[in-house]
């Protein structure tokens, strides 16, 4: 499996657990993730980002 296509490890920005899900492919907006963490138990959401440039039309 090519590494650059596999998800990266979410860490929970509130107690730092890697214990997480996607809990949602859309959070508030369309360019952010809600993940769930197992750790706090808690909901957050993380910016969609794959390192590259993104496609503007221009």
């Amino acid at each position: 499996m090519n590494d650059q296509l596999s998800e990266p490890t979410v860490v929970c920005p509130f107690c730092e657990s890697a214990d997480t899900e996607q809990e949602s492919a859309f959070g508030s907006e369309i360019s952010k993730t809600q993940y769930y963490c197992h750790g706090c138990n808690t909901v957050f959401e993380r910016i969609k980002y794959d390192g590259s440039s993104p496609d503007t039309g221009r």
